[in-house]
């Protein structure tokens, strides 16, 4: 293809992310431009995209435990002596 006939793609994508997909790339001695390419290859071809947009059950357990977190009643504790305090209470809590 000559330059004239294709066009060119610009995306933002997170720096940690592009830094951990290059790394794969260069192993398996690819480019964006090349993956990028298959991708769009194979979208025309199948006429969809060929993966699923879905989560893996480690993201979903992921996700599950921060939202447990994030919605118990353990307080935060940003000093030693706060600390001390709380497992103190805990400690009276089981005499």
């Amino acid at each position: 293809m000559t330059e004239d006939t294709k066009k060119r793609i610009q995306i933002k994508i997170d720096r940690d992310l592009d830094s951990n997909v290059n790394a794969v790339f260069e192993e398996l001695g690819l480019n964006p431009s090349v993956v990028v390419t298959a991708l769009y290859r194979r979208v025309a071809a199948e006429g969809r995209i060929p993966f699923d947009f879905k989560l893996t059950d480690d993201e979903k357990a992921r996700i599950d435990l921060a939202r447990s977190a994030y919605n118990s009643n353990v307080p935060v504790l940003s000093d030693p002596q706060k600390i001390e305090k709380y497992l103190a209470e805990d400690d009276e809590d089981e005499d």
